[in-house]
């Protein structure tokens, strides 16, 4: 770079969505840019040409204090100059305080360390794909000393810029940047912020007692599956109340699972068949159970392999006993509707009359006065105890909204939009390897056919080179790529091979159409344009072959007996 800039600015308002190191900085800087440039060098205004990426080392003139950043924007309309919040506070710069930009051209970092400021950093399931992706797409330069944040989904991972090379102050536009991650002490990595919930291991085959208050969580991550068979799983609550949830990540909840019983029975069944594709895919199992009563529910958890369900569900069932049924000696009983032998049927039916009374809707027989507990579903052909109706009423039928703005009429109908088409579901990008939100479907038709979510059809749009034919090829559409080469090599016709029928190598461009190697012997530096030395040598060849043999040990000519 064969010019400077300066200018000292006003610091404007923090704006909260302003990740990274870049700047949001006012139009005329940019034309002071381009007019400083073209100054440098002879020619017109348009042949100015600027560093890329253009960074800056930003001061703050009263504490001396110095970072580096890059520029997101040159359209700030009040003339002042927008820092990330996190700038702001390492600098200790105030709105309205002065700043000044130093055009800097930095050098390319080759090597960095990181050391994290807690032990949730151990929460990021891959460091590399998470620094790559976020400082691709956030930062341009780092700073020795700087406190870097990586987010990822929801979550926030403090680390320290530690050391850099080559300089304390390096871009990472455009270079392969070596990072290495300095772990935290045993002192530091026994902290952890107490939740409330618990997560313990739990084997298949076992059975686990526990006990979880209301609204907390006691997870199991299940060990030793065998994902040839289906599971069994069975929560059975000895005291109180809580719900069983099941998924394939870590932590689920009642608003985000894959499998959940919310019933109000004593034993509680999820059977996941080996034939489910998400059991089969996943790499684990994690089992919540959510304490729902008020009182603490204790419980046993039991997981077994099998092929097929032990569930047992009877509740939306009608049982009606049709035991001699229209048999000679026996009658109906108007009330219970049991049949019963014609000389007791007078005494069962005072009796029946007395005590008993039938559902009309379920026709359940019940003894008088029970009848006030029990109780239907008006929405669905649930029933059971009138106790269950509260629990069922808020499980079932009542509408949840979704933080993206969808509403959900029921707490399962609420898990399943999360885990399928809600913009907030976090996927691992397949060419980025982030945790990201999905975002909204694609409108592209064609990301649409390969089932890419919006996320990963702007990151699929970045491009990279073939390694078999070193052009540029979109990520989204490697695949495609790839099999047009696979397509290729199946129809590419086999090359010919050596005229020697002892010989398996490829023929050579020779007029005889032998390999390299067997044509050595009779190559000759002398012009032959009619090939008559070339076939006197072929014909001497054969005559000696004929009469004394190669003299190889291992040719089985006769000849070579004799000699």
């Amino acid at each position: 770079m064969s010019f400077s800039y300066a200018r000292t600015l006003v610091s404007g308002s923090v704006i909260s969505d302003l990740e990274g190191d870049k700047l949001i900085l006012p139009p005329f800087v940019l034309e002071e840019l381009l007019r400083t440039a073209s100054q440098s060098v002879p020619g017109d205004f348009s042949d100015a040409q600027l560093p890329y990426p253009i960074t800056f080392q930003i001061t703050n003139p009263k504490t001396r204090l110095v970072t580096h950043g890059g520029v997101l924007e040159f359209n700030a309309k009040d003339e002042k100059a927008y820092l990330p919040k996190w700038m702001h506070d390492s600098l200790s710069l105030t709105n309205g305080s002065e700043v000044t930009i130093r055009l800097k051209e930095l050098p390319k970092g080759t090597w960095a360390r990181f050391r994290p400021m807690n032990a949730d950093y151990k929460e990021i399931p891959d460091y590399r794909a998470a620094f790559e992706g976020y400082l691709r797409s956030h930062y341009t330069t780092l700073t020795a000393g700087e406190i870097l944040t990586i987010k990822q989904a929801d979550s926030s991972y403090q680390f320290l810029v530690e050391s850099l090379k080559p300089s304390n102050a390096v871009r990472i536009v455009d270079t392969d940047l070596e990072l290495e991650i300095e772990p935290l002490d045993a002192g530091h990595n026994a902290f952890k912020t107490f939740k409330g919930d618990t997560e313990n291991d739990i084997q298949v085959e076992k059975t686990v007692n526990g006990k979880v208050s209301k609204n907390i969580y006691a997870y199991w991550n299940v060990l030793g599956i065998e994902r040839l068979h289906g599971l069994n799983i069975e929560l059975r609550i000895l005291s109180g109340d809580a719900d069983l949830i099941v998924s394939t990540v870590r932590n689920p909840t009642v608003d985000a699972h894959l499998w959940s019983n919310f019933e109000t029975a004593s034993k509680k069944n999820i059977f996941i068949p080996a034939t489910n594709s998400e059991y089969a895919t996943s790499n684990e199992l994690a089992i919540g159970v959510h304490g729902f009563s008020d009182e603490p529910a204790s419980y046993e958890l039991e997981i077994t392999s099998s092929d097929q369900s032990s569930k047992s569900n009877n509740s939306e069932i009608t049982i009606t006993n049709v035991v001699n049924e229209n048999s000679p000696g026996y009658a109906k009983c108007d009330n219970c509707g049991s049949w019963i032998p014609e000389r007791t049927i007078a005494l069962h039916s005072n009796f029946c009359q007395r005590n008993n009374i039938k559902c009309n809707l379920c026709g359940k027989v019940m003894l008088k006065g029970e009848e006030q507990k029990h109780w239907h579903c008006t929405y669905c052909n649930k029933f059971g105890d009138y106790l269950e109706k509260e629990k069922h009423i808020l499980i079932f039928h009542t509408s949840r909204p979704c933080s993206c703005g969808f509403e959900a009429e029921s707490l399962p109908g609420l898990a399943q939009h999360k885990r399928t088409t809600c913009p907030e579901k976090l996927i691992t990008c397949r060419f980025c390897y982030n945790l990201v939100k999905q975002g909204s479907p694609s409108t592209n038709q064609h990301d649409l056919l390969e089932g890419l979510t919006a996320h990963e059809s702007y990151c699929g749009g970045r491009t990279t080179t073939c390694v078999k034919c070193h052009q540029p090829v979109v990520l989204k559409n490697i695949a495609t790529h790839n099999m047009m080469h696979e397509i290729e090599k199946q129809n590419r016709k086999l090359p010919p091979l050596c005229r020697n029928k002892n010989c398996v190598r490829i023929a050579a461009d020779n007029v005889l159409k032998l390999c390299a190697t067997c044509f050595g012997p009779f190559w000759s530096p002398t012009a032959d344009p009619e090939k008559k030395m070339l076939y006197t040598r072929v014909a001497r060849k054969y005559h000696s072959q004929l009469t004394t043999g190669c003299g190889q040990s291992w040719c089985k000519n006769l000849v070579r007996y004799f000699i």
